[in-house]
């Protein structure tokens, strides 16, 4: 086998370690945070890690090379966004445990990682909890189970998971993106930005981390800041993401989403354009179209539409673009049947807040509004702080005649993000100052 990728990639962490020391020097020694090391570009070999593997793979296949494989296809596919890459490494890592069907944590996750990254949530778990059952206290393996149970919307055994882990003891980092996911659904957005920022620290500091790994942490702390209404924060973490990865899909779509909340239609049409060049995602989709049609460009922003329109007629049941179509479709009142079936498939595939809130929005839109207050309800259930979701809640109750509700969470969407979307933002004003004129006389 030529050896030539590998040997390359410890080159350009040797020259990482080298540097290491001089670039520490120059930090202070009161710094609060750990130092952040030089970023290790192992994307750039990406590809030829993967021919590496693929050619040992052919050559001797065995448990080992065939897991290592699908763990390359899992990276690539977070650096690039081809779904593809899913589909080979669940193949791959289904040969390792059929090589080896007893005690392989390392393909049962990725195994797992690759059916929830294809949104099969129940059958990444049932792997998740093999690898838990092999290794108990192994905290990736049970990370991977909390997250899925949170993906599906059980949170309540999603926390029992993650206090059983950490209870009496202090808490592994490796829990705490799940740690934010899950306080960010439940109510606790600051406690899921503080986590994430410690996460960021760490990560950063470590001279082998992957770029992607990096970055992504750095866009997760940018969603985050976003989602408080933080800006200023959001956007500097999203273009440190991507000086640590350029041309991050993640992070470009992280400022289109800013920026066409911000209305500020230039950036966002480019921010938009940069992410679906690389990824073409519905919502990233959705962000371009608004943005050319709120600079003019009907024609363009009508051939955004049909590659959209084309995304959803290519059949999506049970993959990751149904909550985005029909969210778009909702917010710009096409195919309310259609929207409703896309948005009833989301929920069958995990059931968490935010495909009650998606099927909530179908419905109001398609006028079934006592199915929509249904829907609502369970999508607020866990006091999540998001400000398109309350919004979706504040109109709903609205027009059900529940003024209070429809007040306190109209009210509670602009307190959290009042950018949080470019028409939502300024109707949730118009709404609660319509209410404020017709307040029942006392």
């Amino acid at each position: 086998m030529n050896a030539r990728p590998l040997v390359v990639l410890a080159a350009l962490a040797v020259i990482g370690l080298a540097a290491w020391p001089r670039f520490v020097e120059t930090r202070t020694a009161q710094a609060s945070t750990p130092t952040p090391a030089p970023v290790l570009a192992d994307y750039l070999q990406r590809g030829r890690l993967v021919a590496f593997y693929e050619d040992a793979v052919r050559r001797h296949p065995d448990q080992i090379v065939t897991r290592l494989l699908a763990s390359q296809y899992l990276q690539r596919f977070r650096e690039r966004g081809d779904a593809g890459d899913l589909a080979r490494a669940q193949r791959a890592a289904e040969q390792s445990l059929a090589l080896q069907p007893r005690f392989n944590t390392g393909a049962e996750l990725a195994l797992a990682t690759a059916l929830v990254s294809l949104h099969r949530f129940r059958d990444g778990l049932s792997h998740a909890e093999r690898a838990v059952r092999i290794e108990p206290g192994n905290t990736n393996a049970v990370a991977h189970v909390a997250g899925t149970l949170v993906e599906l919307g059980r949170y309540d055994e999603a926390d029992r998971r993650l206090r059983s882990v950490h209870a009496g003891r202090e808490i592994d980092a490796g829990l705490y993106p799940t740690l934010a996911r899950y306080d960010e659904l439940c109510g606790s957005v600051a406690t899921a930005r503080k986590l994430i920022d410690l996460a960021l620290a760490q990560t950063d500091s470590i001279i082998d981390s992957p770029a992607e790994t990096r970055a992504w942490y750095h866009f997760r702390s940018g969603e985050l800041a976003w989602t408080s209404g933080d800006g200023t924060t959001a956007e500097r973490r999203f273009r440190e993401a991507l000086a640590i990865l350029p041309n991050y899909s993640r992070a470009q779509n992280g400022l289109a989403r800013m920026y066409w909340g911000e209305r500020r239609w230039p950036a966002a049409l480019e921010a938009a354009t940069r992410a679906a060049d690389v990824v073409p995602l519905p919502e990233t989709l959705g962000y371009k179209a608004d943005a050319q049609r709120a600079l003019g460009d009907e024609a363009a922003a009508r051939s955004t539409d049909d590659l959209i329109a084309a995304i959803a007629r290519i059949g999506t049941a049970g993959a990751p673009a149904d909550r985005a179509l029909a969210l778009y479709f909702a917010d710009h009142h096409e195919r309310p049947d259609e929207t409703v079936a896309i948005a009833r498939r989301d929920v069958a595939a995990r059931d968490d807040v935010f495909a009650e809130d998606t099927l909530a929005w179908a419905l109001a839109r398609d006028g079934r509004w006592d199915d929509a207050r249904s829907a609502a309800r369970k999508a607020v259930r866990r006091n999540t702080q998001d400000a398109r979701l309350q919004y979706h809640a504040g109109v709903i109750a609205m027009e059900t005649g529940d003024r209070a509700d429809a007040v306190r969470r109209l009210q509670l969407a602009l307190a959290l993000n009042p950018q949080f979307h470019p028409d939502g933002a300024a109707d949730a004003r118009a709404r609660l100052e319509r209410l404020a004129t017709t307040a029942p006389q006392r």
